[in-house]
């Protein structure tokens, strides 16, 4: 089964999602920690195989960038500003939100008066796309770059090498179910704690994607960038 993600319209998309759970500033959110994000984010991407595109991966070598002068040290003379990579990078990002959110005023304006004309329905169908976008889904994605992270870091420290390429998304899903049997809510970060190998960790996650989708389990994160918690819906048991 492959699940694939229509998400961000682009890079600056992506980074104005991480910035926007700050809600402050755009010129005053951690830059640093954005751009760990969204690393962090781009690696998920490929260790799932899925496609990135290039503007992504361009993107991301300018964030390099900015972190890595961030680590050095400051010298007296600093560049011009109209030269500094991070100013122009924030620049860019608040020119975006404002024209997104003209460009969103105009559709909720044209949504609107569309309701005044008779017009034919219109059937859109995407064949390609199994997991449309929605802010819980997003959000868990983004958390799921971290727990990889993370896990990637112990599965090399702890040198394992037991491996099996044959996980099926049904099965896992089987597995998550049970561990519904005791609570009807958990953390997110738990469900990986016993995975051996990388491929068992993204058919967890896989799974866990296509039991949101299904609607078994819903989404629970109480604070920007805070722990997520699957939550059984009341009308499943599990058992």
């Amino acid at each position: 089964m492959d699940i694939k993600l229509k998400d961000f319209e682009g890079p600056l998309d992506l980074l104005l999602h991480l910035v926007s759970k700050y809600q402050m500033d755009i010129y005053e959110v951690p830059i640093t920690e954005v751009i760990e994000q969204y690393l962090a984010y781009i690696a998920t991407l490929q260790a799932m195989r899925l496609e990135v595109a290039g503007e992504y991966m361009l993107m991301a070598s300018q964030l390099m960038l900015i972190k890595s002068r961030r680590l050095l040290p400051k010298v007296v003379e600093e560049m011009p500003e109209e030269e500094d990579p991070e100013q122009l990078l924030l620049s860019q990002l608040e020119e975006y939100r404002r024209f997104k959110l003209i460009s969103e005023r105009m559709g909720e304006q044209h949504e609107e008066r569309s309701q005044y004309f008779s017009k034919p329905k219109l059937e859109l169908v995407f064949e390609d796309v199994t997991l449309v976008q929605d802010k819980s889904t997003i959000d868990l994605f983004l958390a799921f770059s971290k727990v990889m992270t993370e896990k990637q870091a112990e599965l090399r420290q702890s040198h394992t090498t037991i491996a099996r390429d044959e996980y099926k998304i049904e099965e896992v899903m089987d597995f998550v179910r049970q561990k519904f049997v005791q609570t009807p809510r958990l953390q997110l970060g738990k469900l990986f704690l016993e995975s051996r190998n990388m491929n068992e960790v993204i058919t967890i996650f896989l799974a866990t994607l296509e039991l949101v989708k299904v609607q078994e389990v819903t989404i629970e994160q109480e604070e920007n960038f805070g722990e997520i918690y699957l939550i059984r819906r009341e009308n499943e048991s599990f058992s």
